[in-house]
């Protein structure tokens, strides 16, 4: 008993965690169980509680836990059960006790307040409650309604302010009861939220209190009927008034009761006569085309004494008028079907003379659409795009489709149409009655309503063909599945090794037949795989020992075989056959090989003849056919096919099309994939792609433009390097190391120029090349040696092996200055000095401060501006005017540096420069 209550008492825990969290407890118990037997270990089933719910169970309730649920006593532990009690709101098998004392305490996952109140405050509670009570069940509010539009997660709780706000009275209700209220179901993981959901309980759970102390038995529901007669009265001319309005209610889906309620506050059932004929003529006034005496005569049968009516009771009949309320708790009754044709739209009524002439006029109709073989209902239907599916279109509409159509139609007879095949309710056309009556392919009706003796009607189900045992051959059958296997790439594995978890090889026959149809074999073609295909498989691979299994594994080498053979590695020259051999035509094609002289000359006859007329034409075809393949198969029925013919113009003769169909079609259907490739044969795509790399190698082939001022000093190249790394502060070997795997101090040349431009060097090819002349490996003339490399350029921060010299000076490497480096021609040297000169002139003259100007535009503080920066400070200081383009030009040279990959002018360099010349002292002008 201790045992027990501690697991009863662990699962009421897991089950509100559970609940709260909103989660299932099985599928976190599913990821341990493959072969889903509803077994797992005890150290899984644990950790899964810990991982899921985050629940650590002491020593006691996992003992407790594992006594229950471990059944066979073998360490397992049967979680299905354990979330069946988890889960399940109630036992289905104990009959002894009703469902809903054995459903939790807690909704959907809410936790109780636990916080205590005084012994007046939960009297004045209770006080409070039973006034909420008899107040919501007297107005019909429902109190979970008024908050849970706040509840946006749907978890039973909501602010306070959200609270006051929604709260559905009583209005008498004081400011002291609301705060007691809210006092007592506050959440008390979470302040400020209120669980609306315990108050909603607490009240319901008064009513039914209530009606236990009272023994007041239930109310009787006036909608809780066992069936609806058909026959309500006596009077013939009230029961086909109730007809017709529920044929219109059942037909049009009418909720008849939303028309009357809104007048019935206290839902009483009961409204007055007014309220009731106006209900009445807004829902199925017009559908069941009623008159006012009509709905008098209903008014007189549910007038109740006191002048009322009775509406409930109406609408209850009228809205189960085909159907049984709560029929899942009648199993055994019988729905009342409505009788043949009750639902249909029917033909109104002319005259004899009327009726001959339509009549007159369909025959032609009729004639005309199977000559020209018009499918009209598309046609139809394309104008019938209301809301939903009216099946009508308007009297213009319909003339103007008769017109498209080219049928002809005189005035006088397009009214006696309109008149004949009008709806009653709108107003409109009938056009499916009309396509039927004038189109025999089309059948607008339930197979209930036709003659299934008649052999001409055209809407007859295809029968499947039957196979008897002995027309079964394995090399078809096993044809057919690797031509599914090919074409669907499948692995033949996958299917059933789950059902082999002993890697036995064998499987029981269900469980095999179970694998093909989960493999996509339970349909061949068109057909089932039957019973004598299938016993014919299990003959073949059935084990010897044990005749109810099969050999799995050999049927799986067998068909995928069409992929690759077993054990190639042991046969190297073993020729694998293509895949191609084992594609198979789709069953029921013929062979064309077979058929006779007449077939074939007749076929070629036909199709050159439709080649001609759709080259001549310019058909665009496959859109066609196209329209008709709803699963994308590449197939049509035979039907479509002569359809699309006509649609077409490509007029054939009946002999021909049967030419046509017995070269194209097989038990799937028509195949115009094949047969447009035949009508009009595809152009091969030019694959250009591969055109246009062609052509790009050969225009690039040994086409290199000549380098601008190649280097020929290869100081300079090192000092160019040096500075590059002394200013990034790089480390060239971690660039290098990369292509050195072995680490023997040598890379190929392809490499060390890749790692130089991830390096961001920036070299020319003459730089390159001078690099490669100097570390060339003196082992192999296509390596470098890279750590040579490497070293020279580290030598600018630190002398290599230093601890072994440590009386050896170390001298800082200095790069140069940038702009120094920038070295003018004689006569452009020249020019430059004279129109420093002057511009040195005018700034000791003037005294001028060129710094705080140029300091406006270098945002960065690195010392340089855009020459078009340099140009304007020059314009505002009145220098611009001094210096002419050629002399712009020959600053920017002098005083450029990189940054960035851009050109700009070291500003600092220029200033100093023109100081020295004005005698100025530096930096101060």
């Amino acid at each position: 008993m201790a045992a027990s209550s501690v697991s009863q008492r662990v699962e009421d825990n897991l089950r509100t965690l559970a609940q709260t969290k909103r989660i299932r407890v099985t599928e976190f118990f599913q990821d341990f169980d493959k072969l889903r037997s509803g077994f797992i270990t005890e150290p899984q089933f644990f950790r899964c509680l810990w991982q899921t719910l985050g629940v650590q169970l002491n020593p006691n309730e996992e003992v407790a836990l594992r006594e229950k649920y471990d059944l066979y006593r073998s360490g397992r532990v049967n979680y299905k059960r354990f979330c069946q009690e988890i889960d399940g709101t109630f036992n289905p098998g104990d009959l002894t006790q009703r469902p809903a004392p054995q459903q939790p305490l807690e909704f959907l996952g809410t936790i109780r307040s636990v916080r205590p109140l005084s012994t007046d405050s939960e009297t004045r509670l209770v006080e409070v409650l039973k006034h909420m009570m008899k107040f919501y069940q007297y107005h019909g509010v429902n109190l979970k309604t008024c908050f849970e539009d706040f509840d946006r997660h749907h978890i039973g709780v909501i602010t306070e302010s959200q609270f006051y706000r929604s709260f559905p009275g009583p209005p008498d209700v004081s400011e002291a009861d609301m705060n007691l209220l809210v006092t007592k179901y506050r959440d008390p993981e979470r302040p400020g939220v209120v669980n609306y959901l315990n108050l909603h309980k607490d009240i319901m759970s008064l009513q039914q209190m209530q009606m236990q102390e009272t023994q007041l038995p239930p109310m009787p529901r006036v909608s809780s009927i066992d069936f609806v007669p058909l026959t309500i009265t006596a009077d013939p001319t009230l029961n086909q008034i109730f007809d017709r309005i529920r044929v219109a209610v059942y037909k049009s889906g009418i909720r008849t009761i939303e028309f009357f309620k809104d007048h019935d506050k206290l839902r009483s059932g009961m409204i007055t006569e007014n309220q009731f004929v106006c209900g009445l003529a807004l829902a199925v006034g017009k559908e069941a085309q009623l008159s006012r005496p009509e709905i008098q005569k209903v008014v007189e049968f549910y007038r109740q004494p006191d002048g009322r009516i009775k509406y409930k009771e109406f609408c209850d009949i009228m809205e189960n008028a085909f159907n049984i309320p709560d029929l899942d708790k009648k199993p055994t009754q019988e729905a009342v079907r409505p009788p043949k044709g009750a639902l249909s739209r029917g033909l109104k009524e002319l005259s004899a003379e009327e009726d001959q002439r339509v009549e007159m006029v369909l025959r032609e109709l009729s004639d005309n659409v199977r000559r020209r073989r018009l499918m009209m209902y598309p046609y139809f239907k394309d104008y019938d795009r209301g809301i939903a599916y009216t099946r009508v279109v308007t009297k213009t509409q319909f003339g103007r489709i008769l017109h498209f159509l080219s049928l002809n139609v005189a005035p006088e007879d397009l009214k006696l149409l309109c008149r004949k095949f009008e709806d009653p309710g709108s107003g409109d056309v009938n056009y499916p009655a009309f396509v039927q009556a004038v189109d025999q392919e089309f059948v607008g009706h339930t197979l209930e309503t036709v003659n299934l003796q008649d052999e001409e009607r055209t809407n007859q189900p295809v029968p499947d063909p039957v196979v008897q045992d002995s027309e079964v051959s394995y090399e078809d059958l096993m044809a057919r599945i690797r031509h599914h296997v090919l074409t669907n790439r499948l692995r033949v594995k996958e299917y059933f090794e789950d059902y082999d978890p002993l890697q036995s090889n064998c499987i029981s026959k269900s469980q095999f037949r179970r694998g093909l149809g989960l493999l996509g074999l339970s349909k061949l073609g068109a057909h089932d795989l039957i019973d004598g295909q299938f016993k014919l498989l299990c003959d073949m691979y059935e084990n010897p020992a044990k005749t109810d299994q099969v050999y799995w594994t050999r049927f799986m080498d067998d068909v995928e075989s069409v992929f690759t053979e077993p054990n190639l590695e042991k046969s190297p020259t073993y020729k694998v056959p293509p895949s191609e051999m084992f594609q198979v035509p789709k069953p029921g094609s013929i062979s064309w090989e077979s058929a006779s002289d007449d077939h074939k000359s007749l076929y070629e006859e036909t199709m050159e003849r439709l080649r001609q007329r759709a080259g001549q034409r310019r058909l665009l075809a496959k859109p066609v056919f196209q329209d008709f393949d709803r699963h994308t198969n590449h197939h049509v029925t035979r039907s479509q096919f002569r359809q699309c013919l006509t649609m077409l113009e490509l007029h054939t003769t009946e002999a021909e099309v049967a030419a046509l169909e017995a070269r194209f079609c097989n038990d799937v259907g028509f195949n115009y994939q094949a047969f447009l490739d035949e009508l009009q044969p595809p152009v091969p795509p030019q694959l250009m792609y591969v055109e246009r790399l062609k052509t790009l190698r050969l225009t690039n082939q040994n086409r290199k433009l000549p380098e601008l001022n190649p280097a020929e000093d290869l100081e300079e190249v090192l000092l160019k390097l040096k500075t590059k790394v002394f200013k990034a502060r790089l480390r060239v070997l971690d660039f290098l190391k990369d292509y050195d795997k072995l680490r023997s101090g040598r890379m190929l040349k392809t490499s060390f120029r890749r790692a130089l431009d991830l390096a961001g060097f920036e070299l020319k090819e003459s730089e390159v090349s001078l690099l490669e002349d100097k570390y060339e490996s003196r082992r192999d003339p296509d390596y470098i040696d890279y750590l040579a490399f490497s070293d020279e350029l580290e030598s600018i921060f630190t002398v290599k092996d230093l601890e072994k010299a440590p009386l050896q000076e170390t001298v800082q490497f200095q790069p140069p200055v940038e702009w120094e480096l920038n070295v003018l021609p004689a006569d452009s040297e020249a020019k430059f000095q004279a129109c420093m000169a002057k511009i040195a002139e005018k700034v000791r003259k003037h005294r001028m401060q060129l710094f705080p100007l140029f300091e406006d535009y270098d945002r960065v503080h690195n010392g340089a501006v855009s020459r078009f920066q340099f140009r304007r400070v020059l314009t505002e200081l009145e220098l611009g005017s001094m210096v002419s383009q050629e002399e712009f030009q020959l600053l920017w040279q002098k005083f450029d540096i990189k940054i960035g990959g851009k050109d700009d002018v070291n500003y600092i360099a220029f200033c100093d420069f023109i100081y020295k010349l004005a005698g100025f002292e530096p930096r101060k002008p």
